[in-house]
């Protein structure tokens, strides 16, 4: 069976816009003090201090939600979580990125997805019902909550 792959919804243009002036921000501030101080080091830790926001942006550029073979798989240039459907219980619509155990949402508004092993997965895919339209397929027990 050929997976169906559904991108993770865009960075909404407020935070992308607060992410790119943070990491500006950041980035003025390290080589002033690289400038000023003249020290590798200094340069270097405000450089590793940026890439976690680099990395956030990039993952809502390349993250990808694949549902192949009765599994959900969440890949990122390697796969970052695996589960398979039958193991899904329920999904719940309208949350916040505040939730759940693995976060791999890229806006606010996502899923939650609650499997029978307590490991809650919290994604944003931008075509939700068509998602929900292949997990259901799968797994017909999954019970489906909007908050």
């Amino acid at each position: 069976m050929e997976g169906v792959i559904f991108k993770s919804k865009k960075i909404d243009k407020i935070f992308l816009i607060l992410y790119f002036g943070f990491f500006m921000l950041m980035m003025i501030f390290t080589l002033y003090t690289y400038y000023v101080e003249q020290d590798l080091k200094v340069f270097l830790l405000g450089f590793i201090g940026g890439l976690p926001l680099i990395l956030s942006f990039a993952a809502s550029q390349w993250l990808k939600i694949i549902v192949r073979n009765e599994e959900l798989i969440i890949h990122w240039f390697f796969t970052l979580y695996k589960t398979k459907i039958k193991n899904i219980t329920k999904i719940r619509k309208g949350e916040t990125l505040w939730s759940g155990l693995h976060k791999y949402g890229t806006t606010s508004k996502g899923l939650i997805i609650f499997s029978k092993f307590k490991n809650d997965l919290y994604i944003t895919p931008e075509n939700e019902e068509l998602f929900f339209q292949q997990i259901l397929a799968i797994n017909s027990d999954i019970s489906i909550e909007k908050v």
